[in-house]
């Protein structure tokens, strides 16, 4: 979801812009979230006929892979899994989690949103225990529904996909607009281990729905209602909080490449900060691959694949660690706070950036841009297909490296087809 709002320009006109906001029952720590009450124009009913990308090829098994040779080198990228720390996760996990319900945001009848569930697939007994619990909410324009939990847990995978990804286009269902989600082939590459009980994970299992090449998670009260052992409720939230991630390494296959390559991997000022290396791993064994995070800055090499450690200084801080103070920060020696701030980041992003179209380089900033013009994510572009990402700001939420369109389709509930406005510093 996106939240707060300011505006920054484009040479695409003018764009809204917010950060994506974490599920505040995943932090250790209190967050305000802010979410506008009124939604405007949200509607549902458009798309519920259409099948939610179930059969769109579907992520393999974990095998090294190649991708482009350019300017950046050779690179083989290995998918891995990273999950934070328990220490990280509060016993206290999911505790505050209130009555379920849907709202309904621009919604002018009853009669509307029992079209709609019929356009999902619900039954008509379902559909008539959903409607008896429905009531007008006027700060919404629209309606609420307190589901039935049984008739929750009965969803078929394709029902509840088309259901819950239709619910999550507006913030105010925030189960289902941050759902938990997992780049997978099968269930198993994402629930799978001795973590938690087998009881457990096949009530998650059974909850699970797709959108692309990703599983989906939205109902943790449903499946906390059954678990009361603290150390049970920290261990879910780790494997939910599972992401999938590349480690990425450069093979120098001709020593003559190294010049080059130090004058892409070492912008920003660090060339000869970097030519050392490539140096000596070229007369030591050109075969060898030298793990990439070696050549990223400070900023991005003390991050990756780990977790941001909250302090009580974080209680006066505007938002946590996001994609935004991220992406801005990607070149610093010590990150700048005020990039926290949307309006001062945005506003950074208009005066000290110029769009790009073509020639991708190290420590661009990719944007991405729904429909509407809202900036919903920013991540750095580091080579070929890749990018430097924090996706939302929970600190259960790691920094990692991922394809481009890996990230499209992490963040498919916020745009079908976002427009990637690439920027670039101006003193580079």
């Amino acid at each position: 979801m996106t939240t707060p709002k300011g505006s920054v320009s484009s040479e695409a006109g003018g764009t809204r812009s917010g950060v994506v906001v974490p599920r505040p029952w995943l932090l250790a720590i209190p967050l305000i979230v802010v979410v506008p009450w009124l939604v405007a124009g949200v509607i549902y009913f458009k798309a519920t006929a259409e099948p939610a990308h179930q059969n769109e090829p579907q992520p393999s098994a974990g095998a090294p892979s190649h991708g482009a040779h350019g300017p950046w080198g050779k690179l083989t990228r290995t998918p891995i899994v990273v999950s934070p720390p328990l220490e990280f996760v509060s016993p206290a996990w999911g505790r505050d989690l209130g009555v379920d319900q849907w709202f309904f945001p621009g919604v002018s009848s009853a009669q509307e949103i029992e079209a709609f569930f019929a356009a999902v697939g619900l039954p008509p007994e379902h559909r008539q225990r959903l409607l008896a619990t429905t009531r007008p909410e006027p700060k919404i324009r629209g309606f609420v529904i307190s589901p039935d939990a049984e008739i929750v847990r009965s969803l078929s995978p394709e029902v509840r996909a088309k259901l819950y990804l239709q619910l999550g286009k507006t913030p105010l269902n925030f189960d289902q607009a941050n759902a938990f989600r997992f780049y997978a082939a099968a269930p198993g590459d994402w629930l799978n281990g001795s973590l938690i009980s087998d009881t457990t994970r096949r009530e998650l299992e059974s909850l699970l729905y797709r959108d692309g090449p990703y599983f989906h998670f939205a109902d943790p009260e449903l499946v906390l209602a059954r678990v009361t052992e603290p150390s049970e409720r920290q261990r879910i939230a780790k494997v939910l909080s599972r992401q999938s991630a590349l480690i990425v390494t450069l093979t120098i296959d001709d020593p003559g490449e190294v010049l080059g390559l130090a004058e892409y991997w070492g912008r920003g000022g660090r060339r000869t900060d970097v030519r050392p290396l490539l140096e000596s791993l070229a007369a030591a064994d050109p075969s060898r691959p030298l793990d990439v995070v070696h050549l990223l800055p400070s900023f991005a090499r003390d991050r990756l694949y780990r977790y941001p450690r909250p302090s009580t200084s974080d209680f006066d801080k505007p938002l946590l660690a996001n994609c935004l103070w991220s992406s801005l920060n990607f070149f610093a020696e010590q990150p700048d706070d005020k990039y926290l701030e949307v309006n001062t980041a945005l506003e950074t992003l208009r005066r000290d950036y110029t769009i790009i179209q073509s020639d991708y380089q190290l420590g661009d900033i990719l944007g991405m841009v729904d429909e509407e013009g809202n900036l919903f994510h920013a991540a750095v572009y580091l080579a070929d297909d890749l990018v430097f990402t924090k996706n939302g700001t929970s600190p259960i939420a790691p920094w990692t490296i991922m394809p481009i369109q890996h990230l499209k389709d992490y963040y498919r509930l916020q745009s079908e087809n976002p427009r990637m406005i690439y920027h670039r510093r101006n003193d580079m």
